[in-house]
């Protein structure tokens, strides 16, 4: 059994509240559990009970209530007699003052700012109210709990000094005033607001604070602020550099240097010059050089030596300027970078002026070092280049940067081949003391690779796997085939690197060989062990892929999953051009895409078996569980994108049909967008294929909350469906289109959708997609304020999704069922509903679907006096919804936490909060969600102000017919005319608690 003190006196055993009696046996207990386990005589239990004459019967009556108390408490505490009074024996922490008292100890005895603050968090959590809030009057509460009160009030003084010192001023502002608000002569709050407004660029606030406590004490007291307040007043004033707020962690994305780097001294000292004194500008630096020169190594390993002297971070991206697919679109680096520097997912812009106006606005004020791999052209790096001065841009690129040059100021550092000297220091790092024993041959092995980096690190790594071959025999090699040609033809180092890629390759056996070209054609960044095998059609591949890997010609970067250096990508592409006819190629590239088409579909149909996907084939393989089959998904994600683009016709809009729900489900929208509007090109001949298409650009609108694109795509589809006999798309189309009217506050016309639905998925027998549609209908009655009609459905598909085996149609099921309960207030059956839906989820992937478990469980707990765990599981919710860019999501949430906030006593933060959700509800149109925030906006406030507020939720709510929010907006305060209607056939019908 858990105790609360610390607001209104309740115990809760197993989720459920116990009635501890009324106010004067409460207080009893409020004592002795204050005491816990020290005897509290009779006579303090009288003075607290009657402070003024105390009744003859007063001794009698504390032992009624001690007695009525032990047979609440049975099983849970021991309330004994002892020495003239009464002691209580349980467990301190499961009382919540007691709890306070030891999470604020844990706290001080941290020397982690980040652990000392969840720990206060949790800490401050315990407080639901003020104590004793429905059992005492102030003087005995101050008497009981003063030395409590001041104890909250020193541990969030003692927070806000942690965030301080985490530099998380911003955080920090809108609570810090309200509260010097609420306590002026508070002096350490005083100066934490100070602090945290001067470090947030506003000292002439900070200044007026300390002006307005001034006047405050003065006029109060009689007495001027202390030392705390008087030496910050005139360190701001001094602007001091004591006071800059700690700097957080700079994001540091350099890749690894390269530990046996050798030479480029010119080139390093040309780097060096560019940044030397104090430029009055953002220096751009552009390398460039034939492949495998050496330009990437040579930046990594310049930006490792002068990181420190960029001390807000340094940012890479590899551009992908000569891989076979497309190069990185800036939006898509700017989406990297911006997250990189803190930017929530949520927050990110969805133009790219908006981007590079963000990216640059954030990296005004900062040194950055921003290195830029394998640029393809100018336009792809300009938007990319910060403004701010003090900051440097390293482009690496293959061909010159002409552009950059002219119109940016860009420095150009030519990279030619090495030295001889250096190439054959190079040689001698890799290969040690043989280079000595065989200088010769090492000096005319540097010449015929042509003094290029790659080439001499691939020669030198087929020489150290083969200890007993001398450097003279593999000189001998490499003149076969007289690629000596190659090499002394002026101007051609392509052809060095291709003598030193043929060495390697014609050492190969033939089933190695073919593997390795064939692996040159996969559209995306890596092959996995699957992909090669189907690649190849037979062989032991496992084999063969080790043998590459020991010729490096291709890296294992991760376990099982194998990717090519990209001029080693473009000479395996090469070489099955060459050796491979188009008949052999388009077979293999067929295999590949089967491959990912019907491995996909095994786990989409696990994880997402009611969405709507075109049925071909049979799929290679099964998943034996959702753990396995979203890892997959999660390691494929690139290359699936990648094949959708680079196939055609069926192969191509099938996998873009068939990898739909995971990008869906998973938030990877820009990636949903490219492969529908493909699909859509590749697929537009065929009914069904076009339709498919359209679904998925459908719903990627849908995601983004564009609904008029979205019912349009789906309106399109629906058509389609009709047209061609496909009962499972119309069947989709009908939920779709209902969902939408049904957000946008179109009841009856989304009641419709989803009645249609029904009529059409019995009267084909679709049963497997019966349960989401018995849920749509559900959740319309519960719009309505049906709550019991509802639940009926609700119940009825849990039942055929679970016999159906339909695990997320069951964890949507839950879901709902449990929020019904809550609205009655059966709190027990809403945690155990909820609390198994999110379970569900969690297997499942789904994090929007996570997101909305974890507000519900938020809501029950709050409901349940449990406003720790309810803030916990908000706040959890709040970072998914944010970072998966749901912001219908996002306006549950925070009327959630504003909930919280509110039960806790903080009506400020409350209101911050149902204001934030407001306005996300009416940017997206979501009138349900706008209706209930309006209404939490109201309980925050009090008198008129109050009333105008809920007034405007009861239009919405009677226009609408939200019959439930029509009723909760007259409680909330409103006092237009409404006609109080219980739904019909709800008899059952209970306001939210």
């Amino acid at each position: 059994m858990e105790f609360l003190l610390l607001g209104a006196v309740r115990a809760v055993r197993d989720a459920r509240s116990v009635h501890l009696g009324p106010r004067q046996q409460r207080l009893v207990f409020a004592v002795l559990a204050l005491q816990v386990g020290r005897p509290v005589s009779v006579d303090r239990l009288i003075s607290l009970l009657w402070p003024v004459s105390p009744p003859r019967t007063a001794e009698h009556a504390v032992r009624v209530c001690v007695s009525r108390l032990r047979s609440i408490l049975a099983g849970a505490a021991e309330l004994t007699a002892q020495g003239g009074g009464y002691v209580l024996a349980a467990d301190p922490l499961s009382i919540d003052a007691h709890r306070f008292v030891d999470l604020v100890e844990q706290a001080r005895a941290t020397s982690d700012d980040h652990r000392r603050v969840e720990v206060l968090d949790k800490a401050l959590g315990q407080w639901r109210g003020p104590a004793l809030a429905d059992t005492a009057s102030d003087e005995i509460r101050e008497r009981l709990f003063g030395g409590l009160a001041e104890a909250r009030l020193v541990a969030t003084e003692d927070r806000f000094d942690a965030l301080l010192r985490l530099g998380r001023h911003h955080s920090v502002v809108g609570s810090l005033a309200s509260l010097v608000e609420t306590h002026p002569a508070r002096e350490r709050l005083v100066a934490q607001l100070m602090l945290a407004l001067h470090r947030g660029g506003q000292s002439g606030h900070a200044l007026d604070v300390a002006r307005r406590t001034r006047q405050y004490l003065a006029g109060e007291l009689g007495i001027d602020p202390g030392r705390q307040v008087q030496d910050l007043e005139l360190a701001i004033l001094r602007d001091d550099p004591a006071l800059a707020a700690p700097r957080e962690q700079a994001p540091a994305q350099l890749p690894a240097d390269l530990a046996d780097f050798t030479g480029r001294s010119a080139a390093l000292d040309q780097l060096d010059a560019l940044i030397a004194g104090d430029p009055a500008a953002v220096v751009i630096t552009a390398i460039d050089g034939t492949a495998g020169v050496g330009k990437t190594a040579l930046a990594v390993h310049w930006a490792h030596r002068v990181r420190d002297r960029f001390p807000d971070g340094q940012l890479h991206v590899n551009l992908r300027g000569y891989d076979q697919g497309p190069p990185l679109q800036p939006a898509q680096v700017l989406n990297q970078f911006l997250r990189a520097v803190g930017v929530a997912k949520g927050d990110l812009p969805t133009g790219v002026d908006e981007s590079v106006a963000m990216y640059r606005t954030l990296l005004s004020d900062k040194r950055m070092l921003v290195v830029l791999d394998n640029a393809v052209s100018a336009d792809q790096v300009r938007p990319l280049v910060p403004v701010s001065r003090g900051s440097v841009v390293v482009v690496t690129s293959r061909d010159r940067m002409d552009g950059l040059i002219a119109m940016d100021g860009a420095k150009r550092v030519v990279l030619d081949v090495l030295s001889e000297p250096d190439a054959v220091a190079l040689l001698r790092q890799m290969l040690g003391a043989r280079v000595d024993d065989e200088l010769d041959a090492a000096v005319e092995l540097a010449s015929l690779c042509a003094y290029l980096p790659l080439a001499l690190r691939i020669a030198a790594a087929h020489l150290a796997v083969r200890p007993n071959r001398s450097i003279a025999d593999h000189v001998a090699a490499l003149r076969t085939g007289d690629p000596l040609s190659s090499l002394r033809i002026d101007g051609d180092r392509q052809a060095a690197v291709t003598a030193g890629f043929d060495l390697s390759y014609t050492a190969l056996k033939p089933d190695a060989q073919r593997l390795f070209r064939l692996l040159g054609l996969v559209p995306g960044p890596d092959a996995s062990i699957e992909a090669a095998k189907a690649l190849a059609g037979n062989g032991d591949v496992d084999i063969l892929l080790d043998r590459l890997a020991c010729a490096h010609l291709i890296e294992e970067h991760a376990p099982g999953r194998y990717t090519f250096h990209d001029l080693l990508r473009q000479y395996a592409w090469e070489r099955a051009v060459e050796q491979d006819s188009t008949v052999e190629r388009e077979a293999a590239l067929d295999r590949l895409y089967e491959h990912y088409e019907t491995t996909t579909r095994a786990a989409v149909k696990l994880l997402y078996p009611y969405m709507l996907r075109i049925e071909e084939g049979v799929p290679a393989r099964t998943f034996d569980e959702h753990g396995a089959a979203l890892a997959w998904l999660d390691l494929e994600r690139a290359n699936l994108v990648a094949a959708v683009r680079r196939a055609a016709g069926e192969r191509s809009w099938l996998l873009a049909d068939t990898v739909r729900a995971y990008l869906y489900f998973r938030g990877h929208i820009v990636d949903l967008f490219g492969v529908a509007r493909h699909a859509l090109a590749e697929g537009s001949a065929e009914p069904k294929a076009r339709a498919a298409a359209l679904v998925s650009l459908a719903t990627a609108y849908y995601s983004q909350n564009q609904y008029p694109e979205a019912v349009g795509n789906y309106t399109e589809a629906l058509a389609l469906s009709r047209e061609i006999g496909w009962a499972m798309g119309e069947a989709a189309m009908l939920n779709n289109l209902g969902a939408i009217l049904e957000q946008q506050g179109d009841l009856d016309g989304a009641n419709a959708k989803f009645v249609a639905l029904l009529e059409l998925l019995r009267k084909t027998g679709q049963r497997r997609l019966e349960g989401p549609a018995l849920i749509r209908v559900g959740n319309n009655l519960q719009c309505r304020g049906s709550l019991v009609e509802a639940a009926a459905y609700y119940q009825q598909a849990l039942v055929l999704s679970r016999m159906m085996g339909e695990q997320h149609a069951e964890a949507n099921a839950l879901h709902f069922l449990g929020g019904v309960e809550y609205l009655k207030g059966e709190l027990v059956a809403a945690l155990d509903h909820d609390s198994e839906a999110l379970r569900i989820y969690l297997s499942l992937g789904g994090r929007n679907d996570e997101a909305r478990a974890r507000t519900h469980l938020a809501n029950v707990h709050r409901a349940s006096g449990r406003c720790g765990p309810a803030l916990a599981e908000a706040q959890a919710a709040l970072v998914l919804a944010v970072e998966t860019g749901e912001r219908r999501t996002e306006t549950w949430v925070r009327s959630a936490l504003a909930a919280i906030h509110l039960a806790t006593g903080d009506s400020a933060e409350a209101a911050a909060e149902y204001e934030r959700s407001l306005a996300v509800a009416r940017t997206i149109g979501a009138r349900y969600e706008e209706c209930e925030a309006l209404i939490g906006l109201a309980s925050s406030r009090e008198g008129p102000a109050a009333a105008v507020v809920a007034d405007t939720a009861l239009v919405i709510a009677d226009e609408i017919g939200y019959r439930l929010l029509a009723d909760q907006a007259i409680e909330a305060g409103a006092t237009r005319q409404h006609d109080r209607l219980v739904p019909a056939g709800d008899p059952e019908f209970v306001e939210d608690p």
